[in-house]
């Protein structure tokens, strides 16, 4: 009986290529859907070429070749399908609102932006890296407790300026998380249910 050497990759069966058929360009639009949200971001750089492409974003998430595939109208489309099995609201017209912005990050020159107010008895907030939210409580004393914690947390951010701002910032529509028992946005309550 004869013996010879094998290496891992005798072992290992090759993967198969995918057929890539289209590539985006910078500047095209890519989207995708998020519980009952389109997702759309404009492509910034291609990566990934020639065989495992993908899409950085002005949104600061990378989307996928497969994504890039998909027509946008018809996401939209699928999502506002989709929409209707969950319970959402859109806070807007905070009372007892601050909004503030702070100075452009030094990486990328993204200006972040924090927001607290109050919302039909529920506690929106959004500090400067988190989902957005709207929380229910038992009473108006335990809101107000937990309005003045955040708010503290938004004026006093140690790492950067804080600039408060008049206007409202836009907020966007947020899904009923039964596990969380609050309101969050879709990307929180897809992952976090």
């Amino acid at each position: 009986m004869e013996y010879e050497q094998l290496d891992i990759f005798s072992y290992l069966q090759p993967k198969e290529e995918k057929q890539i058929r289209h590539i985006l360009s910078v500047g095209d639009k890519i989207g995708r859907n998020v519980l009952g949200e389109t997702r759309i971001a404009i492509i910034t750089e291609v990566e990934g070429l020639p065989n495992y492409p993908y899409y950085r974003t002005d949104s600061g998430c990378c989307y996928s070749y497969e994504e890039g595939l998909q027509n946008i109208e018809e996401l939209l489309h699928m999502a506002n399908e989709e929409r209707k099995k969950y319970k959402t609201i859109i806070p807007c017209n905070l009372s007892e609102r601050i909004t503030v912005e702070y100075e452009p990050r030094k990486c990328d020159g993204v200006v972040l932006w924090a927001q607290i107010g109050i919302f039909e008895n529920m506690l929106f907030w959004k500090e400067d890296v988190t989902y957005q939210f709207c929380e229910l409580f038992d009473s108006q004393k335990k809101l107000m407790k937990e309005y003045e914690k955040r708010k503290k947390r938004i004026l006093e951010d140690t790492y950067c300026a804080v600039h408060i701002l008049d206007e409202e910032k836009p907020m966007r529509r947020l899904y009923w998380s039964n596990h969380h028992g609050m309101y969050a946005d879709a990307e929180y309550v897809r992952v976090n249910g």
